[in-house]
């Protein structure tokens, strides 16, 4: 009876661990010794299926976007912000985005990039959003996964 009690509580285990979904993948991104990270606010796990733009990531990023639930880093002026990407990440390559500028012409496939902060003028009172969006199988217009940030030069 006691051997039977432990097969059923090691067969709850695989089964409550196959259920779980695996969490999405982490962007960082840093400036002096200010940090802030954040799981993708919408990640499709097959990197050869895009996330439904008009779905998930629409109402997602304009939820965090509008509502501050955004990471939000202090930067200085003409200082070095860093970004770095779970490896997940490179699969297809990833952009940063400030707006509508993407900050290289190119996917990035390495986990890190750097930029100096700001590359455009002015910079509003409430900070400028940037958006890491990861590329999908399909190419740069095709999205895996999107996470948002706030960058601000408020102290």
């Amino acid at each position: 009876m006691k051997r039977l009690a432990v097969a059923a509580i090691a067969l709850g285990s695989v089964a409550a661990l196959t259920a779980c979904e695996k969490p999405a993948p982490l962007v960082t991104v840093f400036s002096g010794t200010n940090s802030e990270w954040s799981r993708a606010l919408c990640w499709s796990h097959d990197a050869n299926e895009a996330i439904q733009a008009q779905g998930c990531a629409a109402s997602i990023v304009a939820a965090a976007s509008e509502g501050g639930a955004a990471p939000t880093i202090n930067v200085l002026p003409g200082t070095v912000v860093g970004i770095s990407v779970d490896p997940v990440v490179t699969d297809n390559g990833w952009y940063p985005v400030i707006g509508t500028e993407r900050l290289s012409e190119t996917p990035i496939t390495s986990t890190y990039f750097r930029f100096t902060f700001p590359e455009f003028q002015p910079v509003p009172e409430e900070g400028v959003e940037m958006r890491i969006q990861a590329v999908g199988a399909d190419g740069e217009n095709d999205l895996r996964g999107i996470w948002v940030f706030r960058l601000t030069t408020a102290l």
